[in-house]
């Protein structure tokens, strides 16, 4: 089964961040652990670790050497962009 985490890299390229003010979205960190994240999107981090385990949720990054999975501003708000209602006004 392939994984929806990818390992992060100490040179990699700059990436072209999404507008921060995109969802109401203007005071996330740039990166986040998965409790952040979790709270961010009012669900668990059990509900994080299934969308890992189902490659459906946000791209996470794994820390070199450790267990420790973070996951970007970018990528959470191209995550939610993918996964936008047609029509649904965004809760502020």
């Amino acid at each position: 089964m392939s994984s929806n985490v990818t390992p992060l890299m100490r040179d990699t390229e700059a990436e072209t961040e999404a507008p921060n003010s995109a969802f109401g979205f203007e005071d996330v960190p740039p990166i986040m652990s998965p409790k952040t994240l979790a709270g961010i999107l009012e669900v668990t981090t059990l509900t994080l670790q299934r969308w890992r385990d189902r490659n459906e949720g946000p791209v996470a990054i794994s820390i070199p050497g450790s267990n420790v999975i973070r996951y970007t501003r970018t990528d959470l708000l191209a995550w939610l962009a993918e996964h936008r209602v047609a029509g649904a006004e965004v809760r502020s």
